[in-house]
């Protein structure tokens, strides 16, 4: 369920950034209408997180799903049904229920690290 970079993927973010500062920018603060080039816009994301919810929750639950925080914001997004910006990031590396309200009230998905430039 990762994010397909297309285009930036295994480049530095100063590359990128010096490259393309508009994109990049819109990138950092979780622009919905960003789309890496040569890859999949944030709405493409969300879209492939939202299928791969629906095939886990058919099966065996509770499920515990491993990703990146891009994708766990993606996956928030859809169960809020609106997309949520960049400012309201969520670490990797912790355990975030899928519920919007309670992963936000709680504080779990408050506070991850921002996407900073390198």
């Amino acid at each position: 369920m990762e994010t397909d970079a297309g285009d930036w993927t295994d480049r530095s973010f100063a590359e990128v950034r010096a490259e393309a500062p508009q994109a990049f920018a819109a990138f950092l603060t979780g622009d919905p209408a960003f789309a890496f080039p040569g890859g999949e816009s944030f709405a493409e994301q969300e879209e492939r997180v939202a299928a791969a919810l629906e095939a886990v929750e058919q099966g065996e639950l509770p499920a515990l799903i491993v990703c990146h925080g891009m994708v766990i914001r993606a996956a928030l997004s859809v169960r809020a049904h609106h997309w949520l910006s960049g400012s309201e990031r969520v670490p990797n590396g912790a355990l975030i229920p899928l519920d919007p309200v309670e992963a936000f009230a709680s504080g779990q998905a408050a506070g991850g690290a921002p996407t900073t430039p390198s």
